[in-house]
């Protein structure tokens, strides 16, 4: 089980923002995907950052609760490339499923990234990492929610 490649867990189909749009839209964006986080790339496919939905709904201007605002309010939205994690941790798809699991828990971070020659090609979440994990250990029953 740890022993397994990133691609074979790794979510494969990843949306991606561009860092000069604006926070509202990665909100909406998110919001619509049902997602918590999104790759920030440049024009040339590489990556420039990542950016989170807590990140993104602290970047909004107080008062604002919506997508779609725009400039005109006082302050406005700011632009995904000020707001977004650039040092962002990465890994390859041949990097273990336990190389993935080490490096969330070591930088407290959801996900990660997967990249090859600087552009994205997935992202392992902690979802994919419980999946895999479940699989694991065969059918699971859902639970109840008796604890007795």
């Amino acid at each position: 089980m740890h022993d397994t490649p990133i691609r074979e867990v790794m979510t494969k189909t990843v949306i991606t923002i561009e860092p000069g749009l604006k926070v509202d839209v990665a909100l909406e964006t998110m919001r619509a995907n049902g997602i918590r986080r999104l790759p920030v790339v440049g024009r040339t496919g590489r990556l420039a950052g990542i950016l989170t939905i807590d990140e993104a709904t602290r970047a909004m201007p107080e008062g604002v609760t919506f997508a779609g605002a725009g400039d005109t309010l006082t302050g406005g939205i700011p632009d995904i490339r000020d707001v977004m994690t650039r040092n962002v941790k990465t890994l390859g798809p041949d990097a273990l499923v336990a190389q993935a699991a080490q490096l969330m828990v070591e930088h407290k971070i959801g996900a990660v990234p997967v990249v090859e020659d600087h552009v994205v090609v997935g992202i392992v979440t902690e979802s994919d990492l419980f999946r895999h994990i479940a699989r694991y250990f065969g059918e699971i029953t859902p639970s109840t929610g008796d604890m007795s």
